[in-house]
């Protein structure tokens, strides 16, 4: 099971998520027997950077939630204490930071401390590892960068400091003082979901969870935060380690003075900017001590699982002004100093965390590469209409790169050429046009000043002219006035015209509509003369039959009162009957004749 979910009823299959991955994680792939298509991550290639669940708009991915296994844990009365990350501060929509002891103390947590604690310990291992001449290093705190390495660019493992994260680093602390209790992480990072279950991880983290499941828990258990008190975390206390979640935080922490304005450190954030530092300390360019690396943009405190609606300047604010406030200075009840050892300030003189537990391992992760045959590749551009280079726009809408990636991509499973957005939007339009073409009536396209803008083939024909004379000439010049006429009376884009018209010596059935959404109206004439000439040529064949059935009538008349007179009956009788005959026969006549130019009219 992955450690991001998506939600099927919410996925629009915009692509969005693929566009915006920066290793291409995801895949797109077709529904058993439907034509509908939908995203799946792949587990293998996914940093959890978590990138795609912060661009989707309709919030269709989340993290896989970790409340309910911290619930069981607290039911079953284990002692759970919590360690809170250091941007906690800015990314919990509180108005006082410290109302989050109070909270998760009420939520059952028999310890609360602060994970910025653990990065201190890191910070000066970190240090350490520098003072020992093993250089140039890319800081390993991050767990996104670690897979981003691990999973695509194993040539970059030599470089990582063997250090294990802030989380583990704390956890370890907390369990060495009593093995008993069980850890959960709670932060703004995806892969802390994922880094707790690794080998190298264990006897750490036992559940992470992130601000926004926290908050939606606190939430569910309709806690009223704004009537509650403020306390403290449970001691010892960090200082400088609340800063790790900022772009050189790691280096502040491990006494870097000055180091931002080092050329031989560099800070870096966001996973673009990670991948091209880790292409330039691997290529050997490089002459730098140690390189700063965090996945997401502005450090953790851009991480997708905040629970704050703040931007990224005014979140760095509000953790300044919390590290600013808990100032071992501003405090009064320690003094600043700068311990040697792996025993974080504030903690039990004889207690330290020995430095094998901060150590760890990385191993290579990448899949092995499928070799596409060029053939393969021509084959997939090709469906999509490219068949030289000069086809290849390699606009990126897709989600890929170029189009040769897309067409790797489709080879390989993870995508479909239906994908290509201009390819299909060409294909779409020829198809319209196709169909218009195809329409057995001439259709205007004119603007509000009753200018043309597009014709199809029977317009042309009907007007007598090429398309290069139509378009841009007014349609008064080319159709009778009473059209232009009817189109000035047309005022609400909801009317629609439907008429008869004379020109050119035949009648035309005139159809007139507008198209709001692209401020132009429609005019379709289609052609009615044959079947008008058709319905004359019926009434007229009408016409003649009955007069025939009148003279018959007539003749029968003349004959039946001959053989009246000759028997000596009268004919008064008859001649009535058969007066009413040529009524009726007149009458039915008339009906179906209307009812023929009733019918010939709704056709």
């Amino acid at each position: 099971m992955g450690f991001i979910e998506r939600t099927p009823a919410k996925c629009k299959d915009c692509y969005r998520c693929l566009r915006e991955c920066p290793v291409k994680a995801i895949k797109v792939v077709k529904e058993d027997n439907s034509p509908e298509m939908h995203v799946e991550i792949i587990e293998d290639r996914c940093i959890l950077d978590g990138k795609c669940i912060r661009v989707c708009p309709q919030n269709a991915k989340q993290p896989r939630s970790g409340v309910r296994a911290v619930k069981t844990m607290l039911s079953r009365g284990y002692k759970v204490a919590a360690t809170v990350a250091p941007s906690f501060a800015a990314l919990l929509p509180l108005d006082d930071p410290l109302k989050l002891p109070t909270i998760l103390r009420k939520l059952g947590f028999a310890t609360v401390s602060e994970t910025a604690y653990g990065a201190e310990m890191v910070a000066r291992a970190q240090r350490r590892l520098l003072e020992d001449g093993k250089r140039p290093l890319i800081t390993s705190p991050c767990p996104a960068v670690v897979n981003l390495v691990e999973r695509h660019y194993p040539e970059a493992i030599p470089y990582l400091t063997p250090l294990v994260s802030p989380a583990v680093a704390h956890a370890r602390y907390l369990k060495s003082l009593d093995p008993d209790l069980k850890v959960v992480f709670i932060g703004p990072c995806v892969a802390k979901k994922e880094e707790c279950t690794r080998p190298d991880a264990a006897l750490s983290v036992d559940v992470a969870l992130t601000f926004l499941e926290l908050w939606s828990w606190i939430e569910e258990e309709d806690i009223d935060v704004a009537s509650l008190e403020a306390s403290d975390f449970d001691p010892p206390y960090p200082d400088l380690g609340r800063l790790f979640p900022t772009e050189g935080g790691i280096l502040r922490a491990a006494g870097f003075t000055g180091s931002v304005s080092s050329p031989k450190v560099i800070s870096a954030s966001g996973i673009e900017h990670c991948i091209e530092m880790i292409t330039y300390v691997t290529s050997g360019q490089a002459s730098v001590d140690l390189v700063d690396l965090m996945s997401c943009s502005g450090g953790c405190l851009g991480g997708p699982g905040a629970a704050s609606e703040l931007n990224i300047y005014a979140r760095r604010q509000k953790l300044l002004e919390y590290w600013e406030s808990r100032r071992p200075d501003r405090r009064g009840d320690r003094k600043q100093a700068e311990p040697e050892s792996a025993t974080p300030k504030g903690a039990p003189a004889d207690h330290a965390v020995p430095e094998s537990q901060l150590m760890r391992t990385y191993r290579d992760k990448t899949q092995k590469p499928i070799e596409v045959p060029e053939e393969a590749i021509r084959e997939m551009l090709a469906a999509t209409g490219k068949y030289t280079p000069e086809d290849e726009l390699n606009c990126g809408a897709c989600g890929y790169h170029s189009c040769r990636d897309k067409a790797i991509a489709c080879y390989m499973g993870f995508a479909d050429p239906v994908m290509c957005i201009p390819y299909m939007r060409q294909r779409a339009e020829s198809m319209a046009n196709l169909i218009v073409s195809a329409i057995p009536s001439a259709i205007f396209v004119v603007s509000r000043d009753d200018r043309i803008l597009e014709v199809n083939r029977l317009a042309q024909v009907l007007a007598k002219q090429p398309l290069h004379n139509l378009i841009g000439e007014s349609i008064e010049h080319i159709l009778p006035t009473e059209v232009s006429a009817q189109l000035h009376r047309m005022i609400d884009d909801e009317d629609v015209f439907r008429g008869l018209m004379e020109f050119d010596g035949k009648w035309f059935d005139l159809t007139i509509f507008s198209e709001p959404t692209q401020q132009v109206k429609v005019i379709i004439l289609t052609d009615k003369s044959k079947e008008i000439q058709d319905r004359e040529r019926l009434s007229q064949l009408r016409s003649e039959t009955l007069g025939r059935v009148e003279q018959v009538i007539l003749k029968q008349m003349e004959a039946a009162q001959k053989v009246a007179g000759l028997l000596g009956e009268t004919t008064a009788e008859t001649k009535g009957t058969l007066s009413q005959l040529v009524k009726i026969l007149k009458g039915e006549t008339s009906t179906a004749m209307g009812r023929g130019e009733d019918s010939g009219s709704e056709d």
